[in-house]
């Protein structure tokens, strides 16, 4: 008898909620050298020229969390998250080792490590480590993020528990950018260098989380039966969750010899420009959700899933001499239809509502139809959100900055409409979004919010196509996107081309694609980035954009491993302008990289 195979699958809490079957661990050549988590996640950004600084994405798409929100993170998406685990099943132990070196000391590790001590036991540790002394005075940045995760089956099946602990830290130099970008400008070579507005000053962020997940499944207990021994395992019908989650942010400015750079001490009549300071915001919450869901019978075409929860989240507050407390209750509600085959529909209707603390009163209701056939799945999606303004938007105490604003609640109403092909070797995905917005805030001119009484209105449009000839390759992602105020500058388009031959040598043995890769955004007036308040704010000075970034690359693959070679911004000195992501943070100079990924799984 052939020996049987156990091939490597994993489950994320939503499937787990929803009952759905396990995934199988991908294991693709493609986009392994874009190792950047900006280049991997938005394609166009702003960060401060180094990696691991602070960033956000370029395109517009509005996924704000429904709870309290303490401030605009520059570090998201470096974070680990509770929320994104995979819980794997493997008959091996599972290691995914991922290096990237280079020149100024980068260092870019990411390490995965899980096994099954059980056939109901599996526990994990996922770290990641991003250092760079970066190629500009005052770039260094040193980042740590690890999360320990396991998860847990009752032998009958009538329990589950997932679990997660992380940590998230990190400390970076700030520079405030070059003092003129027209001197840089005139520089030459991969050793430019012209003086930074801030000398000594630094950031620092420490995140850390404990998060478990209970079920206990509702349903009947029926009887397996093997040879002369009976078992009884639970036949699902739905379940009783418990969560909890315990978070705790730190973000910390420090200011120690004084820097007292007009970039940090605009003129405003709140800030205190006396010089050395010690800058920190905290904020610790609890949270404790209950929730009832319910199963019905699957068939062949379709499974439906039905959730009520409701939560409470004890929040807690401290900057400069000032302490808030806060106890938010929501209530909250899902219906999906998850469609099996061709020729169906699927519906995702969820509400939540919120009955008192920071954000009393805020609501979400949303819903999605999609149409599948066997050629190609047509979807539109419709939300509505009203939210209080994040907590730094409306207090705030720092020694540069302190204000406390009385803002109205914002309104977000959303309209999706998609498009993804089914039929094609190489399918078409097309999005095309509107916002309409009322009471944005945003950080102007002056870097503190500002509340507009005019309704914006965002329309986007995102796709992505991949053609090929033979063994060549051509891949496009495009975004197009307008706002109707100019209180949201965005480029108006973005791009991002990788054109490569594929295909195997040396017998087969060795996968290897070899070709170049494009990112591209129009001109447009970027938002400046305050270090201090940690926020990208208006300016009106100086465009950034209408430059091409230019890598090549060569990657193979031998069964498990990967290793590739790419050289970035290969086109450096092609062009004077346009060579920043963030007014007066110049992009990475030309550089060569390295980089293995190893897995070793079922």
């Amino acid at each position: 008898m052939p020996k049987r195979k156990f091939p490597t699958s994993y489950l994320s809490e939503q499937a787990i909620d929803r009952n759905l079957p396990e995934q199988l661990e991908d294991t693709a050549i493609n986009h392994n050298e874009i190792y950047h988590p900006y280049y991997r996640n938005f394609g166009i950004f702003q960060d401060l020229g180094n990696i691991g600084t602070p960033g956000r994405s370029q395109f517009f798409s509005f996924n704000r969390p429904n709870d309290f929100v303490l401030g605009f993170n520059p570090y998201q998406v470096f974070y680990k998250r509770a929320e994104d685990t995979k819980y794997y099943k493997t008959k091996l132990p599972y290691t995914d080792f991922n290096y990237t070196q280079g020149q100024k000391e980068l260092l870019l590790l990411a390490a995965k490590f899980s096994y099954n001590f059980s056939p109901r036991l599996n526990l994990g540790v996922d770290y990641n480590r991003v250092t760079s002394e970066g190629f500009y005075p005052r770039q260094y940045t040193s980042l740590y993020f690890t999360k320990i995760f396991g998860s847990y089956h009752s032998k009958n099946n009538r329990y589950t528990l997932l679990g997660n602990i992380i940590w998230n830290r990190g400390i970076l130099d700030e520079s405030g950018g070059i003092r003129s970008d027209s001197l840089f400008e005139t520089l030459k070579g991969a050793n430019k260098a012209v003086p930074v507005h801030l000398s000594n000053s630094q950031s620092r962020f420490r995140n850390s989380v404990i998060y478990a997940k209970q079920y206990f499944y509702l349903g009947k207990m029926q009887a397996q039966i093997k040879d002369d021994d009976t078992s009884y395992r639970m036949s699902k019908a739905g379940f009783i969750a418990h969560t909890f989650k315990s978070e705790k942010d730190n973000f910390y400015f420090d200011n120690p010899e004084g820097d007292t750079s007009s970039l940090l001490f605009p003129s405003n009549s709140s800030i205190d420009s006396s010089g050395i300071f010690y800058d920190s915001i905290s904020s610790y919450s609890i949270m404790n959700r209950l929730s009832y869901a319910y199963w019905t019978k699957s068939n062949e075409r379709q499974q439906s899933y039905i959730e009520f929860a409701i939560s409470h989240k004890y929040i807690e507050v401290q900057q400069l001499e000032e302490r808030r407390n806060f106890h938010n209750v929501w209530t909250e509600a899902k219906m999906e239809r998850i469609p099996k085959n061709d020729y169906n529909i699927g519906l995702k209707l969820a509400g939540n509502y919120c009955f008192t603390g920071y954000n009393q009163n805020d609501f979400n209701i949303q819903g999605e139809l999609l149409f599948a056939t066997k050629k190609f799945n047509i979807s539109g999606a419709f939300n509505n959100q009203l939210f209080t303004p994040d907590y730094t938007q409306v207090h705030y105490r720092s020694a540069p900055f302190s204000w406390n604003n009385n803002f109205s609640k914002i309104n977000v109403t959303h309209w999706r409409a998609s498009l993804q092909t089914k039929a094609f070797r190489h399918n078409l995905f097309i999005s095309l979004n509107q916002y309409l917005i009322a009471n944005w805030v945003y950080n102007g001119t002056q870097v503190s919010p500002e509340q507009s009484n005019k309704i914006l209105v965002i329309n986007t449009l995102e796709a992505s196509k991949t053609f090929q000839a033979s063994i060549a390759y051509f891949e496009h992602r495009i975004w197009v996107q307008q706002a109707n105020l100019d209180l949201v500058r965005l480029p108006t388009f973005g791009g991002f081309a990788r054109y490569y031959l594929s295909g195997k040598i040396f017998k087969k043995v060795l996968e290897i694609q070899v070709g170049a890769e494009a990112f591209y955004n129009t001109a447009f007036n970027g938002n400046a980035y305050h270090p201090s308040a940690r926020v990208f704010y208006l300016q009106n000075n100086t465009q950034i954009g209408n430059y091409p970034m230019l890598d090549f690359f060569v990657t193979g693959k031998v069964m498990t491993a990967i290793i590739y070679a790419k050289y970035e911004h290969a086109n450096m000195d092609w062009m004077r302008t346009g060579f920043y992501n963030t007014p007066h943070y110049p992009l990475p100079v030309r550089v060569f990289r390295l980089g293995l990924r190893l897995r070793l799984y079922n």
